[in-house]
């Protein structure tokens, strides 16, 4: 297994970031459905007592529950659109590892991991691997597709979400 990996670490890194981006697409899209939860939820609670001994000096919920709908709507639309990015990264994902020998360990684990999206244990245990051998064939995995004239090309202009300070949600 003495398999020396050569890529530079700049063009590994880009490789893994454009493989991240349906994992990061799934974990968006669970979030989204976490926040429609939660509204749903807030919308089926109720929403003020239906006695008060006394009077509030403050509106208890100004647009009441017709703003919540509001919300889930808006956040349903996004659940939507966030699907369609969910597919497209999945098919960008799938394009990429294609490049990756058929039937190869190297194809087999980052697709269990890109793909499946399985924590670095299960993979081992799937390969019948340690997480160390498991590892090398991921990296070696990465610096192929990192050499590879087509892989280039496939991952263009990608450019994965910043979450620098000036990117963040205020």
């Amino acid at each position: 297994m003495g398999r020396k990996t050569t890529g530079t670490r700049t063009e590994r890194e880009a490789v893994k970031r454009y493989l991240q981006q349906y994992h990061a697409a799934k974990q968006k899209k669970r979030i989204l459905e976490e926040r429609r939860r939660t509204l749903s939820a807030d919308l089926r609670g109720p929403s003020t007592p239906a006695y008060r001994a006394t009077p509030s000096s403050r509106p208890v919920h100004p647009d009441g529950a017709g703003a919540v709908v509001f919300q889930i709507a808006e956040v349903e639309e996004r659940i939507e659109a966030q699907q369609a990015e969910m597919a497209q990264a999945v098919q960008n994902v799938m394009d990429l590892i294609d490049l990756l020998p058929v039937g190869s360990t190297e194809r087999t684990v980052v697709e269990m991991r890109h793909i499946d999206c399985k924590p670095w244990e299960q993979i081992a245990r799937a390969v019948y691997m340690s997480r160390s051998a498991v590892f090398n064939y991921y990296n070696a995995a990465l610096d192929m597709l990192a050499r590879n004239e087509q892989s280039g090309k496939l991952m263009g202009d990608f450019k994965p979400r910043n979450r620098g300070p000036e990117n963040r949600p205020r």
